[in-house]
């Protein structure tokens, strides 16, 4: 029973794929099964932040001080860089492994003892 169910759900699944993409969408509708704006940004800058659709944070900055490979950097080397402060469930476990290569175990440890250095707040 639970087989045919499922074969159900696969079928409902490939006709509604099948029907999005014969759709020849009229400009003034819209199709409800894509973004309004496929180009927009995947990141807003807001203030001193940049935000991610996703739901990680970073803090914006212009230089830092000492920056190791294992830092989490955005936009490094670019005139705006930022430093990551919040990562989202979905992107943690791989930040935890990216500042593992500088002996950190997660990324709120990395967070608490080298963030702060990295951006200039306290002395080295």
């Amino acid at each position: 029973m639970a087989s045919l169910e499922r074969a159900r759900d696969i079928t409902d699944i490939a006709r509604r794929i099948e029907r999005v993409a014969t759709f020849a969408p009229n400009p003034d509708e819209g199709n409800p099964d894509l973004p309004k704006d496929p180009w927009q940004p995947r990141w807003a800058l807001k203030g001193n932040w940049v935000e991610f659709e996703c739901g990680c944070v970073a803090e914006r900055c212009s230089s830092l001080v000492d920056p190791r490979a294992f830092d989490p950097v955005i936009f490094r080397g670019l005139p705006q860089q930022a430093v990551y402060e919040t990562v989202c469930h979905r992107h943690g476990p791989g930040m935890n492994k990216y500042v593992g290569f500088g002996h950190f175990k997660t990324f709120e440890q990395w967070k608490s003892r080298r963030k702060n250095i990295l951006m200039g707040k306290v002395a080295y």
